[in-house]
């Protein structure tokens, strides 16, 4: 080890930067204890890879892949040595048998933690479905108790006076500049006549162990979840068939809900056409303003949140990207993959050339990352994947 330890010593840093690009998570800590010189070099690669390096999608077989950045596509530039982004074990290869063994779908990511269902095929045998949280980074995950409503399905239920409570859609909360501890928001549907309106989200909290369930105020109107949402600043935002973005606080605070394009958008007769996407970036929570008919597509942040105003910022030609019209309502020719978290920049995937491509929208100017010739929709298709090396998977025993 003496002999090992003093040649290890003597390898030039971006030699050794090299191979600890290469290395997983837990192998880096192990190589901590090399000499005070590697320890540094490990910090500081943890610290510098805390950026978008990459998205997992869903596709045919497996269920989801994962793409990482190249550092020419991406501004700043993940970590790792010569460009690579930082290994990543896309299969999940460290989940337990009772998550490999079912059926597994991705539901979320957020800030390095992935967000899974896990299931059987035939729904009425049991165990029920139940969520996992898991970080790829370190391979640790949490299976999570059950809610009130069980995940990723549709039961006859009056709770809502609606005919059914749907529970197909669900997200995952975590900012480790604020606390360890994460939530997962499942979002709770109900049909009324065929119609899906937005009724509640139950909350589990890594702090608590519990779920906690925070209904739709009665005053803030009916509308249709369409897909979308991210946590950011304590509040999960859910974009709906309307302009209006939905706010549920992760504390179990009363919603709130704003207008991106003001009341008036409520009744904008196009808003069946419309595809909002919320996402943020460099601490701003945007909106990409979206109807299927227009030749633009508008980007909107949220300037003041007391006053819960939202500003246009760019709009975005779509023709300048290349983008088909849509043929179907159906079967959309692009999809939205997500806001850089830190640089002026939005990817898209051009579905009719199977590719990937960044919208620098301070330069107005686009760039192809990869083809993703394996993709298969999904009305939540691309998971941003920004790795966390530290600190392990927050528990309610957990301090």
């Amino acid at each position: 080890m003496e002999e090992g330890a003093t040649a290890a010593a003597y390898l030039p840093d971006d030699v050794v930067v090299d191979i600890l690009a290469r290395l997983p998570a837990k192998s880096l800590c192990r190589f901590k204890c090399v000499s005070r010189r590697w320890r540094a070099l490990i910090s500081e690669r943890c610290s510098s890879a805390q950026t978008l390096s990459g998205f997992f999608f869903t596709s045919r077989a497996p269920a989801w892949r994962f793409t990482g950045l190249p550092s020419s596509s991406v501004t700043p530039p993940p970590g790792g040595a010569g460009g690579l982004p930082p290994v990543v074990d896309a299969a999940l290869s460290f989940l337990p048998p009772s998550c490999v063994e079912r059926e597994i779908e991705m539901l979320d990511s957020c800030n390095g933690l992935l967000l899974l269902l896990c299931s059987d095929e035939c729904p009425c045998r049991p165990p029920p479905a139940f969520y996992v949280v898991c970080n790829p980074a370190t391979g640790e995950w949490v299976a999570l108790p059950q809610p009130k409503y069980t995940p990723g399905d549709q039961t006859w239920c009056w709770d809502f006076e609606g005919d059914r409570v749907i529970t197909w859609y669900a997200a995952v909360g975590f900012d480790p500049a604020i606390s360890s501890h994460f939530y997962v928001f499942q979002v709770v549907e109900a049909e009324y006549n065929t119609h899906h309106c937005l009724e509640a989200v139950e909350i589990y909290s890594s702090e608590t162990g519990t779920w906690v369930l925070s209904k739709k105020g009665r005053d803030d109107g009916g509308f249709n979840f369409m897909y979308h949402m991210t946590y950011f600043n304590g509040s999960l935002h859910l974009t709906t068939d309307s302009d209006a973005v939905a706010s549920v606080d992760a504390k179990g605070r009363p919603w709130r809900i704003t207008h991106v394009l003001g009341r008036e958008g409520a009744d904008d007769h196009r808003r069946c056409g419309r595809r909002g996407y919320i996402g943020h970036s460099r601490g701003r929570l945007l909106y990409l303003d979206d109807v299927r008919k227009d030749d633009v597509m508008s980007i909107y942040v949220l300037e003041d949140e007391d006053s819960g105003e939202w500003t246009l910022m760019r709009r975005v030609s779509k023709k300048d990207l290349l983008f088909e019209p849509w043929k179907h309502v159906l079967k959309p020719t692009y999809y939205k993959a997500g806001f850089h978290p830190n640089g002026d920049l939005i990817f898209f995937y051009d579905r009719t050339r199977a590719r990937l491509i960044s919208y620098d929208w301070s330069r107005g100017d686009w760039h192809v990352v990869c083809t993703l010739t394996d993709f298969e929709h999904a009305h939540r298709a691309f998971f941003p994947y920004v790795p966390w090396y530290s600190g392990g998977l927050a528990s309610p025993n957990s301090n």
